[in-house]
């Protein structure tokens, strides 16, 4: 009987790099969802301090938090975009969707 424990080291070390880059890419997916779901709160208290004409704080914590905001104003309604980028660390990934990734949030709020 021939031993196998060989073999079995070599097929793990041609397997492992995959599974690295499955695990990875698993973490930047999570960290895209997480960055979207902090952008969506993040995006509430903006609309709280635009609607309060509060531009001094709107513009410091929009640079604290390093985000970019557009405003469209359309008749009674201003739709509020914000934006930032976050780095994406699978190499694979990085290629496919670009680094940095850019996430966007949008709310329109009436101003009647």
């Amino acid at each position: 009987m021939r031993n196998h424990r060989g073999q079995a080291l070599i097929e793990f070390l041609l397997i492992l790099p995959v599974l690295f880059m499955i695990m990875m890419a698993v973490f930047d997916f999570g960290n895209i969802l997480y960055h979207q779901y902090k952008m969506e709160n993040k995006l509430d208290f903006i609309v709280d301090l635009y609607r309060n004409d509060q531009e001094e704080e709107l513009e410091q914590y929009l640079q604290e938090n390093d985000l970019v905001m557009d405003v469209a104003q359309e008749s009674a309604y201003a739709t509020l975009y914000i934006k930032q980028e976050i780095h994406i660390y699978t190499p694979g990934l990085s290629k496919i969707l670009g680094s940095p990734y850019r996430i966007d949030a949008t709310k329109t709020v009436y101003e009647g």
